[in-house]
This record gives structure tokens, sequence and C-alpha cells, in this order.
């Protein structure tokens, strides 16, 4: 008899435990939702913060892929610029990649420069920078050296 009252009660806890779960648990309040790291774009900084494309389009006549993009040093160096953008089109594979390049940009100072693809493009393309590459610009030698 004691086994029988036993194994009531355990099956009993069991049930109370089931329900606790599909009905939502405890009372101390409502609950948060996790936190959802990729809904928040990251933040950009670094040599990248210094990089836009300000016009994403297709050459006519030899179809090639090209991104006007924007520096701006915002270094306290004289600064050259190596900026990488690959060329994806509409199912999302890359087409092509291009680089812009900027030298001895002062201290905020803008450059407007062009990344071009090598490959032909059909249709519409989406421009995307990949990598931002920023090193001090070498002192200017002087003359006569």
């Amino acid at each position: 008899m004691l086994y029988v009252v036993l194994g009531a009660v355990a099956l009993l806890l069991v049930v109370v435990s089931a329900l606790a779960v599909v009905v939502g648990g405890d009372d101390t309040g409502p609950s948060t939702p996790p936190s959802r790291q990729e809904e928040t774009a990251p933040s950009v900084s670094g040599p990248r913060a210094d990089v836009e494309i300000t016009k994403c389009s297709v050459l006519e006549g030899v179809r090639w892929p090209t991104a006007e993009v924007r520096i701006t040093n915002h270094s306290s160096k004289n600064s050259n610029y190596w900026v990488d953008v690959e060329f994806v089109d509409a199912k999302g594979e890359r087409v092509s990649e291009g680089a812009a390049v900027a030298n001895n940009l002062a201290p905020d100072q803008v450059a407007n420069e062009t990344a071009t693809g090598t490959r032909e493009a059909s249709g519409k393309v989406t421009c995307r920078i990949t990598d931002v590459t920023r090193y001090a610009s070498p002192e200017t030698v002087a003359e006569g050296i």
C-alpha cells in the first residue's frame, strides 16, 4: 500500500512539473525575451567608418560594375587607403571585385574614388565594401636627398 501511495505522489509531481513547463512556469513577473544580437546592426569603427559607397552601377558598353566611394580621413595623420569592393548579382553571387585607392589624405580630407570590376555584369548589381586598409602616409622626403 505504501508503494502505491508513493507511486501516486511521484506521478502527481511529474504531471504538475509538465504542466508548469507547458503553461509557462513561475509567476515572478513578466518575462523578458532573450536578447537577439543579430537583430542589431554591428557598429562600424576604425578605417571602415571612413568609407561609404555613394553610387553603385554598371558601366554602359563594357558592362563592368562600378562603385563610387567617398573616403573621409577621420584619423589624426595623413593616411593612405585601399578599399576592396565586391559586386554581387540579384542571386547574391559575386560577379566581380575591384578596389579604390586614395593616397596622402590629410585629417578630415575627403576623396571621391571609383572601384571598377573587371568582369561583365548583367542586370542590377549590389556593391559591398569587403575590406578597408588605412595606413599612415610616409613622411615627405626633403628635396635634394
